[in-house]
């Protein structure tokens, strides 16, 4: 009986001396215990507190770097069964990050995720401690982002995860959380090495600590008002003048504005101009009653298309940081640039040549006009796809306002473009016009170097005495004129 009254004052004693370096942004938290031996240089554990509120899909805290590359990264999500999944990743810039494998953590009892959707997850990481973390930092560099939503409720430690809608940096004294020497700092029913059912192996390594785990089994307390075994999240204790953990704040935000920010805006604005508004507007001057309108207008826009769309694509290829193609939306990117640069300028040429020397179109009008249709709806299709893999609608990548003017003006084009072409058609049928031979004809309103050449039926419909002011052949030697009789 009177050990049974001694183990708790024991327990807490043991829990007073364990010291926590916390930093918190709004409900998202992170708390660290260095054990005494560790900040001694005599060992290598650490332990981590990682906690956020409902709603959240996933939340993740990275050392080691400022911003994401070159940051080591422990991702919590919900594993669907009331616990939580843990995936230890590193950063290669602005992209998903990539499952550490070599990662030696071990998610410890206490771990949850509690009625109201809030997650804990309590973690021991025996290879943090290194050369991008020392045990002894006064200023350790820590970013933050979590990704609001749906629960991924998955117990994969390499689940997608979407990109995040808020982001972050820190620095942290580790010292102030020095001190301890429990196995589970963070429980007061752990006080001995954590269970087997609380964490799991990395392939091949029988009974080490998980290079990743998702914390399940019956073993791990049930968090609830009526469980005296699981505590708070420690940084919330740290307000509270009755806690018992040491727990303080230690952490001081840092500015972490995204560099990325800058040509993310800069690649969507002028992909958008070009292949929503400029692309399609070019393509309908060929449609203009006049008829220099080819050297005027439509190559000169064309051009200026091709100069913006390149810069559009620098813009993706600095945004990418990396040069491996495992993104449809590059794929597609790359392949629309180089079909627009390297073939639309020459079979546009080609068929200009063709129509300055024989009139009407040629199989090489016909290839340029229809591979530059497809590659403008292929292209505007894409920044659809762009604004999909960016994150979700509504995040800081992908305002709400953007997308819906980007599908709203696309809609708006398209509708534009189909009309034209089909009432010009209509005209062109109704009237019997024929496509004149030479481009600096007045008369030349209804017809375009992409149109189908007129049958000699047609051709004869349309004369003129020669001789007349208004009215001369197109033509020396020819026997088609190219101003419309009577």
């Amino acid at each position: 009986m009177y050990l049974n009254k001694l183990w708790p004052s024991a327990l807490l004693a043991t829990l007073a001396k364990a010291q926590f370096a916390s930093y918190s942004e709004g409900s998202y938290a992170l708390s660290v215990n260095v054990p005494s031996d560790t900040a001694s240089g005599s060992g290598e554990t650490i332990y981590l507190q990682i906690s956020a509120p409902s709603d959240t899909s996933w939340v993740g805290f990275g050392y080691g770097s400022s911003q994401m590359r070159g940051s080591s990264m422990l991702v919590v999500y919900a594993d669907g069964n009331n616990n939580v999944t843990v995936s230890p990743r590193t950063g290669t810039g602005h992209v998903e990050p990539n499952v550490d494998s070599s990662a030696r953590i071990t998610v410890l009892d206490g771990s949850r995720v509690n009625s109201d959707g809030s997650l804990v997850a309590n973690i021991r990481c025996d290879s943090c401690i290194g050369s991008s973390l020392s045990a002894t930092a006064t200023d350790s560099t820590w970013i933050w982002a979590y990704a609001g939503g749906s629960a991924l409720d998955s117990t994969d430690t390499s689940a997608n995860i979407q990109q995040h809608s808020s982001q972050g940096g820190f620095n942290l004294d580790l010292t102030k959380g020095t001190g301890g020497s429990s196995s589970n700092p963070f429980v007061a029913a752990a006080v001995t090495e954590p269970s087997a059912s609380a964490s799991a192996s990395a392939p091949g390594e029988s009974g080490s600590p998980s290079a990743s785990a998702s914390a399940s089994g019956g073993s791990s307390p049930t968090p609830s008002a009526t469980n005296p075994d699981a505590i708070a999240p420690v940084a919330s204790q740290g307000a509270d003048s009755g806690a018992n953990t040491g727990a303080s704040n230690n952490g001081s935000s840092r500015s972490s504005s995204d560099p990325t920010l800058s040509l993310r805006k800069s690649h969507g604005i002028l992909m958008s101009i070009t292949f929503v508004v400029l692309f399609p507007l070019a393509a309908l001057t060929m449609y203009l009653p006049f008829a220099r309108r080819v050297l005027f207008v439509h190559a000169p826009l064309q051009v200026i298309g091709i100069i913006l769309m390149i810069a559009g694509l620098a813009t993706g290829v600095l945004l990418g940081n990396k040069t491996e193609l495992d993104e449809y939306h590059q794929i597609i990117g790359y392949i629309v640039v180089a079909l627009l640069v390297l073939f639309q300028p020459i079979l546009g040429l080609l068929q200009h040549l063709y129509f300055r020397r024989h009139g009407g179109r040629s199989i090489k009008g016909v290839v340029h006009q229809w591979l530059g249709r497809s590659a403008i709806l292929l292209g505007i299709i894409n920044g659809g796809l762009g604004f999909n893999i960016t994150g979700p609608v509504g995040s800081t990548y992908v305002p709400k306002g953007a997308v819906i003017a980007y599908g709203v003006i696309a809609g708006l084009v398209g509708i534009i473009y189909i009309a034209v072409v089909v009432l010009a058609g209509r005209r062109r049928s109704g009237s019997g016009a024929s496509s004149p031979r030479g481009e600096k004809s007045a008369a030349r309103y209804n017809e375009t170097e992409l149109q189908p050449r007129p049958s000699h039926h047609q051709q004869q419909q349309y004369w003129e005495p020669q001789g007349q002011a208004h009215g001369t052949p197109g033509r020396r030697g020819s026997q088609r004129y190219t101003i419309e009789g009577r």
